[in-house]
């Protein structure tokens, strides 16, 4: 029997004021650098797990925190490791013993506990000769537990009073390596969590495959740390992919199945250890061994029946589903354009008047919100505020309508970075330029938004002509960045 102690959503988060990592919308995270969001979940279970801490400690018999220790350390581990690419050191390699330790220690908690839900559950059921085997065996479990809760207390007080700080502060700085004149970029952690499914289910086909040649309870063991790796690249995403869900029901039912197989197996071996120590107990303790020996051998047989002789590998191959999900979920609100540094402006951007746009950025460091009026030929009037997040080919981009008595209000604010242009709208089979000439400038730049990174753009040969470069991704040709600057590097006209 296994509990769903996996999946941390089942149960309630700390509340907010326990958490310093404030929390991310799943589709910014995925959309996110790799190297920066990865480091927000990290430090988000470390919170999570900080504060499960504080409860265990102020009541050291609180379940439900103890579980929320386990699941949290559990899943901090799976980020570090699945993520360690992006994450680099993580937490160094004496934070990352130490928190194996623990985990391994909370591991054997968690392994008694469950057997002593089965020895509660069956105990009715059981018969006279059969419940005096399980008294013993519930002492000796009871007893064992205390043992290792004991070396609990004093890890996380080590952990949580002295090391906290030293793992959040790694995970909040990091360095990226740079070569001069090359523009920095870095992978969504979309790219990142898709690559790591495939491998993780790669992973999972070996180990099924290998456990049907061999039909071993190590197999059989290797195939379950299989299926609760591709669980843990799922776990986050459930409520926001639902092409998620059936795969990971999918997976959880083979987890659990196997984990009945392994809970009963530990029990039929704890029942012949006693009868060996205790060898007056043999009447009793050798049919409860034997009780659970068939139970395990029947999880076996039912596992094996559906994930290899019916091939329940076969749900599997929602996988592609799940990858395009994620990916999409990425792109929603990614603006994904190429830019152009031009000389003049061309004579079919004029043929039609354009839209004039003010814009203004609100102070800040890593996050500037931009304001932007524009006024459209017919006199239409539109206001709106937008952030956008990342650099080069493609960005996230989120904008909303505001009202004009905000933005007069807000405006004020961007005195110290604004800009001033005319939109010129050319419509160029599948794309649509845009062709941006400066008022409080000399400047001329065109923009063209494509449908993914990848897509390649020939120049239309009404705009060729007047091309100095590609501009894509060069800082200097920034909006927000022309806002500081009155007359950009490289500008020849």
């Amino acid at each position: 029997m296994v509990t769903d102690s996996d999946n941390p959503s089942t149960h309630p988060a700390p509340p907010m004021s326990s958490m310093i990592t404030p929390p991310v919308p799943a589709r910014s995270r995925l959309a996110g650098e790799a190297r920066d969001t990865s480091r927000v979940v990290a430090l988000e279970w470390i919170d999570k797990l900080a504060a499960a801490t504080a409860q265990l400690q102020a009541q050291p018999d609180d379940a439900q925190a103890l579980h929320q220790v386990r699941v949290s350390i559990t899943r901090l581990r799976a980020t570090l490791k699945l993520l360690r690419e992006p994450l680099g050191r993580g937490l160094g390699s004496r934070g990352e013993k130490e928190l194996r330790s623990l985990n391994r220690t909370l591991g054997h908690v968690r392994d008694l506990d469950v057997r002593l839900q089965w020895l509660a559950k069956e105990h009715d059921a059981l018969d006279p000769e059969a419940r005096a085997g399980a008294a013993l065996l519930i002492a000796a479990a009871e007893k064992r537990r205390l043992s290792k809760m004991r070396r609990v207390q004093p890890a996380l007080a080590r952990n949580f009073g002295t090391h906290a700080e030293e793992w959040r502060h790694r995970l909040s700085h990091y360095s990226v390596p740079r070569t001069v004149g090359e523009m920095a970029r870095d992978e969504p952690l979309a790219t990142v969590i898709v690559e790591q499914l495939h491998r993780a289910v790669t992973r999972l086909e070996k180990a099924l495959r290998h456990a049907a040649d061999t039909r071993t309870q190590d197999a059989l063991h290797e195939a379950r740390i299989a299926f609760k790796r591709v669980r843990a690249l799922l776990v986050p995403w459930l409520d926001d992919v639902p092409d998620a869900k059936p795969l990971f029901e999918a997976l959880s039912k083979a987890q659990d199945t196997l984990g009945d197989m392994r809970d009963a197996h530990l029990l039929a071996e704890d029942a012949e250890r006693e009868a060996k120590k205790n060898q007056g107990a043999n009447d009793v303790l050798t049919p409860l061994a034997q009780h659970y020996a068939a139970l395990s051998s029947a999880a076996r047989e039912r596992f094996e029946q559906e994930w290899i002789v019916n091939d329940g590998s076969s749900a599997l191959q929602q996988l592609p589903l799940v990858a395009r999900a994620l990916t999409a979920m990425a792109n929603q609100g990614t603006e994904i354009e190429r830019k152009f540094l031009l000389r003049s402006v061309p004579p079919r951007a004029l043929e039609r008047e354009g839209v004039r746009i003010a814009q203004g950025w609100l102070p800040g460091e890593r996050l500037r919100e931009r304001l932007r009026r524009s006024v459209y030929p017919d006199g239409r009037v539109e206001w709106t505020r937008t952030v956008k997040v990342g650099v080069g080919i493609a960005r996230v981009e989120l904008e909303e309508p505001t009202d004009p008595r905000l933005f007069e209000t807000l405006w004020p604010l961007t005195a110290a970075a604004r800009v001033e242009k005319v939109r010129h709208t050319v419509r160029d089979g599948a794309f649509t330029w845009e062709v941006d000439v400066f008022l409080d400038r000399e400047l001329v730049l065109a923009e063209v938004e494509l449908p993914s990174a990848d897509t390649l753009v020939t120049l239309p040969e009404w705009l060729a002509p007047h091309v100095v470069r590609d501009a894509t991704g060069e800082a200097a040709f920034v909006n927000a960045n022309l806002a500081r600057e009155r007359q950009p590097p490289g500008a020849s006209h």
